[in-house]
């Protein structure tokens, strides 16, 4: 039975919350003025399973000491909303200082499997493909 921790609003969390958690489910929560989406931190796990899908998770750039988030799509097998982290704050993956493609490796496993790698043809893409099916 999955676990969650405290609701996040959107960009309330930090990078290091993002590595103790890296899995953050959607989630809506009633906040006395109404409800309002919120990102929740899933617990007890670190396989990201198809009952979460678009999830957002926390990923690494290959090849560099840097992180990124995104949300996973189960269908197409893809990631999209890519965000780079640049110290304390996030950027549009077209923003940041990397060169493309850039290659991504999820830091949660994906429905059982480990270092699930994704990757940015072009900085200006929405969608990240896995590399066993980059189009």
């Amino acid at each position: 039975m999955p676990e969650f921790g405290n609701p996040y609003m959107l960009e309330e969390y930090t990078l290091d919350d993002l590595k103790q958690n890296p899995i953050l489910v959607w989630a809506m929560h009633d906040t006395g003025s109404g409800e309002r989406q919120f990102l929740t931190p899933l617990l007890n796990t670190r396989n990201l399973s198809p009952e979460f899908n678009h999830a957002k998770i926390l990923l690494s750039v290959v090849g560099e000491e840097v992180y990124a988030e995104a949300s996973y799509n189960l269908e197409d097998r893809s990631i999209y909303s890519i965000l780079i982290w640049d110290g304390d704050n996030t950027v549009e993956a077209e923003d940041c200082a990397l060169e493309a493609p850039i290659t991504l490796q999820a830091v949660p496993e994906i429905d059982g499997e480990a270092n699930v790698a994704f990757v940015l043809k072009s900085k200006q893409d929405y969608y990240a493909y896995r590399g066993d099916t980059a189009r």
